[in-house]
């Protein structure tokens, strides 16, 4: 059954409510509340994801209206519902009009100066939606019914896959709205039923149902009554959840196991996220806190500072808010006349708080978010003008006494857990602070801030916010035996569940409730929702049962047991991603708990040195709620996760100093990004020290962005050329490299004696720049170490994961990785030719390419890996029998090579006759040829291991030989390159990257065998 919460639904909200003065048209003032909260409770009620839903208000002329229809016409692909809301006019010919600001309302003019429904059914016609929904809330709109098409013409509904059209008045009918009321009378009754539901409907909104409750309810308080015409089962679009369903008695003729219901359900328990307004139909045990919070907020009517709510973490704020507190509003529980249909504001401050509620507001003030945020950021107390003048235009451009925004900020701790902008702090709040005190006039906004009692003192700093939390904040304090009963037993009831007899009671009884208890600790109630949420799943038909209870691990362990079932269906190396992208989502307490970190959900996987990886990890661990993807953004789903499972507080606390130091480095490098790389912004001694060793570090937990390296390298840069500058002598030079030991000699006494310095630091800086890309030269037909699938344009193997661990320690994203391909007989002349950076296709170290006689050396780093050479035969031979090398030799056959290979001279020492081919794979498929005379070739053990695999006809006989070294090729004369590949080899073999890879791509090609000895990495040595 479609949804509006349908990844591919499109929203177009249109109304016209101004017009030229010359149009002879009355404006229509309630325009403004329709489209900013119907637009809302899309939203919030029926889950539409905001950056689906448009808003178009007073198009200038019928050419911006119908260029905005045919742009989500083809933008669409599941539903597409168009609503407009204005002036309808009927042509000379009888058409139906819409009207634009630039409309004018003489018979003879409407053609042109109104959109023809007509080219807006040409549009709709054409779209690849799979439904269209049109809704007209204007006179005259009867006449769209039929127009779109109907079942029996040919170019009908059923061109359109299912289309829906609903009409405010019939034909020759118009369409109403009261005076001074804030919606028209149509739109008004559709946002009250999205809103609070009906009590005679059903589970879930359909269209049909609210057209049905339309049809009811409007003709009874004296509005036109509504037309409708659909097609196949568009009406079974569901819209939302009904907030007022009541499911019937269960039958007690059945027994309650057996029980099924044929349709499914919605969970009414969220597990570790918050209830929304969506859920506020199944949210139970906080009817007095929010009735209470309502009462304060009527009795701040002038207060001139917000409202705080303030709670531990887990304490319920978010939910409090969400599904208490505006639930209760809109139903009217706050006593003030007119408060039930104010406009409201639920808003997280995110990374960019001002910008967040800038963007947010441009839906109810229709004020481009960007313009908006500009004129506060200039002037916080602009933000109080422009929540008036929003409020004027909803009551008909007449300023009404006593008429508020509710604005409410959950987790107005992310100002400094996720803000790093210290002015675009200061400036959101005083914002906020501006708009609850009025600036010297009537306050335009109540506001209240949701905040983490951890978090008192840092915001104890701002004068601002010091009278609001001296005056008695409301403190969310944990919930009693009876709440906690009302919140496991109440959304069953409603959503047509039962609870198997004692569950309740064992639940509150593992939750340490006994009967003279009287609270539970807060942190329990996500654990608490999670473990029902579970149950639910494990349930018998329609019965939460005991165990299905047992089953989930029980409340104290249910987070914890879910966690590390979901890490334990990981390989390696998902469990490393894993781990990595789970702690880029955590913010390392300085003096309070550690918090969850909002992050850009593409930001997070191009950091990823896996992103195809990452992106899939993240996708299970999303849809198993241990984190939430929404509206771009990642986040760990609730902050108990932190403490109820036991591996990811062992990963933090393992790695908490490199964690503060990655978070730090992570603001730092975003500001001077924002600042046009400052360069006073940039690192110098301990603090460069620090982060330096951090990004070359193995056993990191998180990784470093591109970004990040870039600042830490210009860093280096910055330092270097204030030593040219300052003509440091040798002695002070010295301490100064010490303190930066971080950066000096990134292997410090290792096995290998690696070393870079300040110098090639620069150097490579410098080469950096005039490298924009980096451009790596692999093979594409050695299984296992390297190989190119051309349907799926993917390159795999282990040369290809040293290749873009490599690039990825050098500062390059994967974006700015290209590779391409060479052979056996080309990479050498390819490289020196700079078609290519770097060579990394299991090329031989020796002497001969290092040392050319002719000019041409290569130079190289590592090896990173080690083979012997080995003979591969066929495996059925009639005319020869080859058991070991001897018999190749004794039976006199030829043993084929590829050009330039490393064994051609070994093979001719050993008697052997040698047969050179075009290339390694023509050799195999002189091989694989039966009737050749090709019987044998000679390649290293790590390919022909690869081939073997791959190809049944051949097999490998034993290696010979001393293992050769593979090392990344590139071309000589540039130390510094060569420097910083050698940095990021070491840092590849000193951690788990090297074992990974090998694990990977190699083991079972070599037979299951363990990663062998970490080479020596020689040709790094004293660089």
């Amino acid at each position: 059954m479609a949804s509006l919460s349908a990844p591919g639904t499109r929203v177009l909200l249109i109304g016209t409510g101004s017009h030229n003065a010359a149009s002879g048209l009355p404006p229509v003032p309630a325009v403004m509340g329709n489209l900013a909260d119907l637009g809302q409770v899309l939203v919030e009620r029926c889950g539409l994801a905001e950056e689906n839903l448009r808003v178009i208000r007073d198009p200038a002329n019928p050419m911006e209206l119908g260029i905005a229809i045919a742009q989500e016409a083809e933008r669409a692909e599941g539903v597409l519902w168009i609503y407009y809301v204005g002036h309808g006019l009927v042509s000379p010919t009888g058409e139906l009009h819409l009207a634009t600001v630039a409309t004018d309302s003489r018979s003879e003019r409407v053609a042109y100066t109104a959109l023809a429904y007509a080219a807006v059914r040409g549009s709709l016609l054409k779209t690849a939606a799979r439904s269209i929904v049109v809704v007209l809330d204007c006179c005259f709109s009867g006449r769209a019914v039929g127009v779109l098409g109907d079942a029996e013409q040919e170019t009908g509904l059923t061109r359109v896959h299912g289309g829906y059209v609903l009409a405010a008045a019939a034909r020759d009918e118009r369409a109403l709205f009261t005076p001074g009321a804030p919606h028209t009378a149509f739109t008004g009754e559709l946002i009250r039923l999205l809103s609070e539901g009906d009590p005679e409907g059903s589970q879930q909104l359909t269209l049909r149902e609210a057209c049905g409750y339309l049809e009811r309810t409007l003709p009874a308080r004296g509005f036109p009554r509504p037309r409708h015409l659909a097609s196949e089962r568009i009406e079974d679009l569901v819209l939302c959840p009904n907030p007022a369903y009541r499911p019937p008695p269960l039958s007690p003729v059945l027994p309650a196991l057996a029980r099924v219901n044929a349709t499914p359900q919605p969970c009414p328990y969220p597990g570790l996220a918050a209830f929304d307004l969506s859920q506020a139909q199944w949210f139970f045990g906080r009817e007095q806190l929010s009735t209470e919070l309502a009462g304060r907020l009527a009795r701040r009517m002038d207060a001139a500072d917000p409202l705080v709510l303030m709670g531990p973490s887990g304490s319920g704020k978010s939910s409090l808010l969400g599904a208490g507190l505006l639930s209760a509003l809109g139903k009217g529980a706050m006593p003030v006349p007119g408060s039930r249909t104010w406009p409201h504001l639920l808003i997280t401050p995110t990374e960019h708080p001002l910008t967040e509620l800038a963007n947010r507001l441009e839906r109810l003030t229709g004020v481009p978010g960007a313009l908006l945020r500009k004129e506060i950021e200039s002037d916080p107390l602009r933000l109080v003008a422009v929540i008036r003048e929003m409020l004027k235009a909803r009551a008909g451009q007449t300023a009404i006494t006593g008429s508020r925004l509710v604005l409410v900020v959950d987790q107005f701790e992310e100002i400094f857990t996720q803000c790093a902008d210290v002015h675009e702090r200061q400036m959101f709040i005083s914002a906020l602070c501006a708009a609850a005190s009025g600036g010297g006039g009537e306050p335009p906004a109540l506001v209240v801030l949701g905040l983490r009692s951890d978090f008192h003192d840092r915001c104890a700093a701002y004068p601002e916010l010091q009278p609001a939390l001296r005056k008695t904040p409301l403190f969310v304090g944990p919930m009693t035996t009876d709440e906690l009963r009302e919140a496991i037993t109440r959304p069953a009831q409603i959503a047509g569940l039962e609870l198997q007899l004692e569950l309740a009671n064992i639940l509150l009884r593992d939750l340490g409730v006994d009967g003279t208890a009287r609270s539970v600790d807060p942190e329990a109630l996500p654990l608490l929702s999670h473990t029902l949420r579970a149950t639910w799943q494990n349930r018998e038909g329609r019965t939460l049962t005991v165990a299905g209870y047992a089953a989930t691990g029980y409340v104290r362990n249910s987070v914890g047991n879910t966690a590390e079932a979901v890490y334990g269906q990981f390989n390696f190396a998902e469990q490393q991603t894993c781990r990595s992208l789970l702690l880029h989502l955590v913010h390392i307490g300085e003096g309070t708990q550690d918090t969850r970190r909002r992050v850009n959900r593409i930001r997070l996987l191009h950091d990823s040195t896996r992103p195809g990886t990452a992106a899939e990890v993240l996708e299970v661990l999303a849809g198993t709620q241990l984190v939430t993807v929404k509206a771009g953004t990642v986040e760990i789903t609730h902050e108990v996760l932190l403490h109820a499972w036991p591996r990811l507080r062992q990963w933090i606390d393992d790695d908490r100093s490199g964690l503060r130091i990655h978070q730090q480095l992570a603001q730092d490098a975003d500001a001077w990004e924002r600042n046009g790389r400052n360069p006073a912004q940039l690192y110098h001694g301990s603090r460069l020290g620090l982060a330096r060793e951090w990004v070359n570090s193995s056993t990191r937990g998180s990784h470093p962005s591109p970004l990040q390296r870039k600042f830490v390298n210009a860093s280096v840069q910055a330092v270097q050329r204030r030593k040219r500058v300052m003509g440091l002598p040798a002695v002070a030079l010295c301490s100064v490299l010490l303190v930066m030991a971080g950066w000096l000699g990134t292997s410090g006494g290792s096995e290998t004696g690696v070393e870079t310095g300040v110098e090639s630091g620069v150097e490579y800086e410098d080469w950096k720049v005039s490298h924009p890309s980096l451009r790596i030269g692999v093979m594409a037909d050695q299984p296992g170490m390297s190989t190119y699938d051309e349907k799926k344009n993917k390159w795999t193997g282990y040369d290809i994961d040293m290749a873009r661990e490599i690039a990825m320690k050098m500062g390059y994203a994967m974006n700015e990785v290209e590779f391409r391909r060479v052979t056996t007989e080309n990479r050498s002349n390819v490289l020196r030719n700079g078609n290519v950076d770097l060579v990394i296709a299991s090329y031989d170290i020796t002497a001969d390419r290092k040392h050319a006689p002719d000019g041409s050396s290569i130079a190289f780093a590592g090896p990173y890996y080690q083979a012997k050479g080995a003979f591969l035969v066929r495996k059925d031979s009639s005319k020869y029998e080859i058991n070991d090398s001897s018999d190749l030799k004794n039976q006199n056959l030829a043993v084929c090579t590829a050009p330039g290979s490393t064994h051609e001279k070994m093979l001719t020492e050993k008697g052997l006759t040698v047969m050179k081919s075009q290339s390694s794979q023509d050799c195999l498929e002189s091989l694989l040829e039966k009737n050749s005379n090709v019987y044998a070739m000679a390649s290293d053990d790590v390919t022909l291991a690869g081939y073997a695999n791959k190809y049944p006809e051949v097999r490998m006989l034993e290696p010979f030989g001393v293992a050769g070294g593979y090392g990344v090729a590139m071309r000589s004369g540039a130390p510094s390159l060569k420097s910083e590949v050698c940095s990021a080899l070491l840092n590849i073999l000193k951690g788990r990257d090297w074992n990974e890879m090998y694990t990977a791509n190699l083991s079972d090609l070599l037979g299951g065998k363990p990663p062998p000895a970490k080479p020596d990495m020689v040709e790094c040595k004293g660089r």
